[in-house]
């Protein structure tokens, strides 16, 4: 006996109904989300707080750096004031390889 996969186990109304059902693109999904309350959509408290967090980072945030600093610290590297010491380097990330591997074996 052989088995034929071309056929659907679905009733054929249930059929009939996702074919005549329009299917929406990722793109329009996300625009629908954006006009929830006027097309009856809800979107749950999670969904709401990760597109607030999502659109926060989206947006340059130049308060976090302090510039002025930064051009400072650079300056003093150019001109020599700042000596960087790679074995200082090298030993905080074999420290930090340390850290990890012994994290790793718990």
């Amino acid at each position: 006996m052989k088995i034929n996969h071309s056929t659907s186990s679905r009733p054929a109304d249930a059929a009939a109904a996702d074919a005549a059902r329009p299917q929406a693109a990722p793109a329009a999904a996300a625009d629908a989300t954006d006009a929830a309350p006027s097309a009856g959509l809800s979107v749950s408290p999670l969904a709401a707080q990760v597109r607030d967090i999502s659109a926060r980072l989206a947006q340059p945030a130049d308060d976090d750096i302090d510039t002025a600093k930064v051009e400072e610290i650079r300056q003093a590297i150019a001109e020599g004031r700042i000596k960087i010491d790679p074995g200082k380097i090298a030993d905080g990330l074999l420290a930090t390889l340390r850290e990890l591997g012994q994290a790793d074996a718990k």
